[in-house]
């Protein structure tokens, strides 16, 4: 065991960190968790984050995902960073700050076949300040042989000082889901950490496409009613990506929003509808509708993504070819890191 000083943001943590174990995961060591859309294998490039003062050298894959933008500005991959020596780094505040809350859950919600809508009420007293778009970690309790365990979800609803809302898609191979599909009943209590996150509306006037999948809906949701709230005027398409007619919910306040908001509309895009439905909007997987929507460059969008990372990783080349650069493109992965069990 090795112990290294390594400085967050001017706040100094002395962690003993293994030998050859990575920023990403000394990170997570501290409940600093990482955006990763390729399961910390250095092939997607979304943990980047400043390191100063340290003399390892770039590896092979961020020699590839790195701009010499990036480099030039000391950026490293966590997930590939080794450090071997003390060093600095910066990181987004917006993954620090978060804190222990209890809550009870008033509503259990099913939206679709397989997504659930969570509504939980903070205790007496307590309430929680978060951006539009930020996620919460949701612990669940040890049971029989299953261990506690902990997963981030996406806070589906506006800005509320003792109640938020969660959209739970069920992996049936999973610990959390299964938990919260089958046992978690209103009434019971639900402890989480949060809020997190750095996917949050910036404050500029660029036009936005959001896109999403599944319960990639709930950080767009959320920003979306925080627009409302505070009278945001911004052009703004959101594009999102299901099976069939099945797997949509939120289409009357989608609709609602294309009258409430300045400037937005709603594009739904379904890849398996069987061809003799009653469907008559796009089809297709959400790319394929992009592309054939918007034909001319997009330079001057902000795009706002949420969904699985196979969708993400097909979305950023075709934003690219329409003239997006990656800086302008905001990502809340399902697979950001899981947090180990406590």
């Amino acid at each position: 065991m090795a112990t290294i000083t390594v400085t967050i943001n001017d706040e100094k943590k002395s962690i003993a960190v293994e030998q050859g174990k990575s920023l990403y995961d000394i990170l997570i060591s501290q409940n600093i968790y990482l955006p990763s859309a390729c399961g910390s294998t250095g092939k997607c490039g979304m943990c980047k984050c400043v390191v100063k003062d340290s003399p390892t050298p770039l590896t092979a894959h961020e020699q590839r995902l790195l701009t010499d933008r990036d480099m030039a500005q000391g950026y490293r991959l966590a997930c590939q960073f080794v450090p071997e020596t003390d060093c600095s780094i910066e990181i987004p505040p917006g993954y620090l700050g978060a804190r222990e809350y209890a809550a009870t859950l008033v509503s259990k919600k099913v939206l679709t076949r397989d997504i659930v809508e969570l509504t939980l009420e903070l205790a007496d007293q307590e309430s929680i300040a978060f951006k539009a778009g930020q996620y919460i970690i949701l612990k669940k309790p040890a049971l029989n042989d299953s261990p506690a365990t902990m997963r981030p979800f996406s806070i589906a609803s506006s800005g509320s000082d003792r109640l938020i809302q969660l959209n739970i898609r069920l992996n049936p191979q999973g610990v959390v889901t299964p938990w919260v599909f089958n046992l978690l009943e209103e009434g019971m209590r639900v402890d989480f950490n949060g809020p997190r996150g750095n996917f949050f509306l910036r404050n500029t006037e660029a036009p936005i496409l959001f896109i999403a999948g599944g319960s990639g809906m709930a950080p767009v949701r959320s920003i979306l009613y925080a627009m409302k709230q505070y009278g945001i005027k911004r052009k703004a398409v959101y594009f999102f990506g299901a099976l069939t007619q099945a797997d949509l919910y939120y289409l009357d306040e989608m609709r609602a929003f294309e009258k409430e908001l300045f400037d937005f509309r709603f594009v739904p895009a379904l890849s398996n509808e069987p061809a003799q439905s009653s469907w008559c909007g796009p089809c297709g997987l959400v790319t394929e509708v992009i592309d054939r929507e918007y034909a001319d460059n997009l330079a001057g969008y902000e795009v706002y993504l949420c969904g699985r990372p196979a969708m993400i990783q097909a979305c950023i080349p075709l934003l690219e070819s329409k003239g997006i650069d990656r800086s302008e493109m905001f990502f809340d992965l399902f697979n950001s890191p899981k947090p180990a069990a406590k």
